[in-house]
């Protein structure tokens, strides 16, 4: 990438979120805006943040920003927002700025692919990970990473938390695109009633997918898109599959029949692999990711980031789809949570309706594959996909909160149903 790309990729970072609520403390650090965790915690409702002292911790990711001199604070004239006269304004993005048709054109379509290289940084033994609860939300962040967890879920940040000058630091673009939405998910704004729902199973024909003793992923993935189709139609909505056999469907052509049906999601199913590590196993869920964002697995910025996919049109009710069909997974099947994570897949990025792409376990995992194989458990797989559907129409039409992992795991302990989170 040329220096004249490199600028223009800083200047973006800077912009990415222009309409921001008024009231914060902005802290410019290497041409990226932050927001203070007291601030965030104050205006969230959150106690206040504990002192953060850093020796003896482990700090990954950013080693620049501890200690640095290059950070600029910049205070807003009314100061930290106060959360006792009803809900402060959301955090809004700034309008997209114009792409030209050409650098559209120029993306390559994309699957997710075995996992051959590391993945994103897990917390590890002596990181300071600094964890916040208001009774009714829990935020946990870690100096240094990608990784926190919201409301007992692992997300991935943008851009990894920065400690400067005593003080901990969460990106905006993270802010308004990540943290605020998950927090408080009833305000946000372009989400439409949800009538049909589109079931991409992933691969097809010439194109296996990930492997197993006990079978393809293609085949697996096309097991539980059938199981979860009668489910959704008792449900009330209109079901379509991208493909309902063992028929290859070319990328790009897949979005595309949500994209022609007003009110409809997309919904695509994969299962993972990893040749590196026979111990990688759990869920996993994908939106678009933001514009100005790396994807989750990518190391940093790219040139890439800056480009307005016409999947970013929807990323925030994206958002809210992958968080409410991955509490709904890992609610009712127990796996290892991976994450809420964001990527640019050619099924995401190019579907104009909220879309998420899911990973249901991994078929190079000893344990994994052998749940994988069974029926019963696939079954169960698809039972959670609807019932995480069923939480999203819920937001989307009567803007109550989904339910989230804490009411599961109460609805197991009682035996009683499972009301939404108020």
């Amino acid at each position: 990438m040329n220096r004249r790309h490199w600028l223009v990729l800083l200047m973006w970072s800077l912009f990415a979120v222009s309409a921001f609520a008024a009231d914060w403390n902005l802290v410019r650090f290497e041409s990226r805006e932050y927001v203070t965790l007291d601030d965030l915690a104050k205006f969230y409702g959150f106690p206040k943040p504990p002192p953060v002292d850093l020796t003896g911790h482990t700090v990954l990711g950013a080693p620049a920003a501890v200690g640095s001199s290059t950070a600029t604070a910049e205070t807003s004239a009314s100061g930290a927002a106060s959360t006792t006269a009803g809900a402060p304004a959301p955090i809004a993005a700034g309008p997209p700025t114009t792409v030209s048709p050409s650098v559209l054109k120029a993306a390559v379509g994309d699957e997710p692919s075995p996992i051959t290289s590391a993945e994103p940084p897990p917390a590890v033994a002596g990181s300071k990970t600094i964890s916040l609860d208001s009774g009714k939300m829990q935020l946990a962040v870690t100096v240094g990473l990608r990784e926190c967890e919201i409301n007992g879920v692992k997300h991935w940040l943008a851009f990894p938390v920065v400690f400067h000058d005593g003080v901990v630091l969460v990106s905006r673009l993270d802010l308004s695109k990540i943290i605020e939405p998950n927090l408080r998910p009833e305000l946000i704004e372009g989400m439409q009633p949800v009538t049909t729902i589109v079931l991409d199973p992933g691969h097809g024909g010439h194109d296996h997918g990930a492997a197993s003793r006990f079978g393809s992923e293609k085949d697996f993935a096309l097991d539980v898109a059938l199981r979860a189709r009668p489910l959704l139609e008792r449900a009330g909505y209109k079901v379509l599959m991208t493909r309902a056999t063992d028929v290859f469907i070319p990328l790009e052509q897949r979005p595309v029949v949500a994209n022609h049906i007003p009110n409809s999601i997309f919904v695509s199913i994969h299962f993972n692999s990893s040749s590196t590590n026979a111990d990688a196993r759990g869920f996993e869920i994908f939106s678009c990711a933001p514009r100005g964002a790396p994807a989750t697995n990518d190391p940093g910025p790219r040139e890439r980031d800056l480009r307005e996919e016409p999947g970013n049109a929807v990323d925030m009710p994206s958002g809210a789809l992958s968080c409410s069909v991955f509490h709904a997974l890992l609610g009712n099947v127990p796996m290892v949570d991976r994450g809420v994570k964001h990527a640019r897949f050619a099924v995401l990025r190019l579907c104009t309706q909220p879309a998420v792409l899911i990973e249901c376990g991994f078929v190079s995992n000893s344990a994994e594959s052998t749940l994988i194989s069974s029926s019963a458990w696939r079954s169960h797989v698809a039972e959670a996909i609807v019932d995480g559907v069923e939480n999203y129409r819920e937001l989307a039409e009567k803007k109550t909160r989904p339910k989230v992992i804490a009411d599961y795991r109460r609805a197991a302990t009682s035996g009683a149903g499972i009301p939404a989170t108020p």
